[in-house]
């Protein structure tokens, strides 16, 4: 086995830090992908257990997709670390900008770009030629399993890049925060496709949980005809469900 692959099979072992003794399947969750009629996996660890809550164990761990606006964290710490993006949060643009990260991944360089995703083994595939969509269009896969490994990552400001750059961007990512929790996420969604991503952390009772909710289209056979929730509004539900964005776990 070359350096290479060893290096991915050693990084998906580390990632994927799953046993039959830390892992919930949660059916629970799967009947609110179900009730909605989409298809996709849920999963969300928390951190002091290391205990991990699961619905569909095989399309998180094995089904990989196109990052879509979620690779926005890439350049985002690239250009933190050089100053390019200011760390002044009046300042900062919103990953929902596509031409803005188009533009940054441009100026950064595709040399720059790829080197990163290879010095932190970044998904699957060969990316393609095309700077300005490659992370949509399929040439660029990632499991829902990696996503949760990075984002865990970038909470303890462990990747390859500043310190304060990981720090700056968690604040960039910040959502929600009350007495009661404080909730973190990147979201991407293509409407061609229907594919999604949610990923990130909620803090509550000094207690950091990670998740990331993946969809990739109706469910064959579904019943349900009415428009499926939003992302954002399908993972709120979920940990509801689970008793989150409360204050009492």
């Amino acid at each position: 086995m070359n350096s290479k692959l060893f290096s991915l099979f050693a990084l998906a072992t580390l990632l994927f830090a799953c046993s039959p003794n830390n892992v919930k399947i949660d059916s629970s969750i799967t009947k609110l992908l179900d009730s909605a009629g989409i298809e996709g996996s849920f999963a969300l660890l928390e951190n002091g257990s290391g205990q991990f809550t699961i619905a569909n164990l095989s399309s998180y761990k094995d089904s990989a997709y196109a990052p879509l606006n979620t690779f926005f964290i890439l350049p985002s710490l690239m250009a933190l670390d050089k100053g390019t993006i200011h760390p002044n949060p009046s300042t900062w643009i919103s990953t929902d900008s596509v031409t803005y990260y188009q533009q940054l991944i441009d100026s950064l360089g595709r040399t720059a770009v790829l080197k990163t995703i290879d010095s932190i083994h970044y998904g699957k595939g060969v990316v393609s030629a095309n700077l300005n969509e490659f992370w949509k269009d399929q040439s660029l896969r990632i499991t829902a399993d990696e996503q949760l490994g990075l984002i865990k990552k970038l909470y303890f400001k462990s990747l390859p890049f500043q310190k304060r750059s990981q720090e700056l961007f968690k604040k960039m990512i910040s959502k929600e925060e009350n007495s009661n929790y404080h909730l973190s996420y990147i979201e991407a969604r293509d409407s061609t496709t229907q594919l999604s991503w949610v990923l990130g952390f909620e803090e509550e009772n000094k207690h950091i949980y990670f998740f990331v909710l993946n969809t990739h289209g109706r469910k064959k056979g579904a019943t349900n005809t009415s428009p499926a929730p939003s992302s954002v509004q399908l993972l709120k539900n979920i940990l509801l469900q689970q008793g989150f964005l409360q204050g009492l776990r």
